[in-house]
């Protein structure tokens, strides 16, 4: 083999390896893109479920002082 045909070779060697370190690059990119996609829609969700607890713990509260308020009045309806 020829000096100018081991040159071309390792070339040909060369350009393939940067093309699949390139590829690798790129297809980490963008599962980089992909994890930041979903941790921003996961924020969300949490954002949403603390909304919707707090909500929640709103209506749980008011539930029992209504619930604590029929009891008082019923206590007293019975020792009438």
């Amino acid at each position: 083999m020829s000096l100018i045909e081991r040159r071309d070779s390792r070339k040909a060697e060369a350009q393939a390896l940067a093309d699949k370190f390139n590829a690798e690059t790129a297809e980490i990119n963008k599962l980089k893109q992909q994890v930041q996609q979903r941790e921003a829609d996961n924020a969300q969700v949490y954002a949403d479920f603390q909304l919707k607890n707090a909500q929640y713990a709103e209506l749980e509260q008011i539930a029992q002082e209504e619930g604590s308020a029929v009891e008082e009045a019923e206590s007293e309806n019975c020792s009438v």
